[in-house]
């Protein structure tokens, strides 16, 4: 399972802007096993300022919010997970953004290990969403998913410290 949804992203895609960056997380079966828990508990998103409802693992079919902001001024981004990979050495998922996200196309998380060494890839294909409004609002939304992404991959190497989320006013 290459872990993409569209087939786009073996292709040139029609639109999309195709991003893939793979990190290390560290090495050792300690590393290993922290790292996959928190790649399933949405880590990856709640350290990077997102709350994600309902909190529970990822799942095949599993929909979920990603929020970020405050109170009235919190944006809710409609997820689904269309893919689950769970190997020996290999685990993540995809999630396909739904009508009302700010951006069309989906992300996939996967973490690796190959001997000790622990890796965590970021994959996605994105676009504006169709409506108007996030139309014109995505050059903004594109600084956001740049800083955002900054974060994602940073996630799976840091503690449980709680990270700031990103300001609705940026969007």
């Amino acid at each position: 399972m290459s872990l993409s949804h569209r087939d786009e992203w073996n292709a040139r895609p029609g639109g999309f802007r195709r991003f893939e960056r793979t990190v290390p997380v560290g090495s050792g079966d300690a590393v290993w096993q922290r790292a996959r828990a928190d790649l399933l508990a949405w880590r990856v998103k709640t350290r990077s300022g997102f709350r994600v409802v309902p909190d529970r693992s990822a799942t095949v079919g599993g929909r979920h919010w990603l929020e970020v902001g405050w109170g009235p001024f919190t944006l809710r981004e409609p997820v689904e997970v269309v893919a689950f990979v769970d190997e020996r050495d290999r685990v993540g998922y995809v999630y396909l953004a739904l009508p009302g996200h700010p951006l069309e196309g989906e992300e996939a998380f996967l973490l690796t290990r190959r001997g000790d060494d622990v890796r965590f890839t970021l994959r996605s294909l994105s676009r504006p969403a169709p409506t108007p409004f996030w139309r014109l609002a995505y050059p903004a939304v594109r600084i956001v998913q740049v800083i955002v992404r900054t974060r994602y991959l940073s996630a799976l190497r840091r503690d449980d410290r709680p990270r700031e989320a990103v300001s609705p006013h940026a969007l």
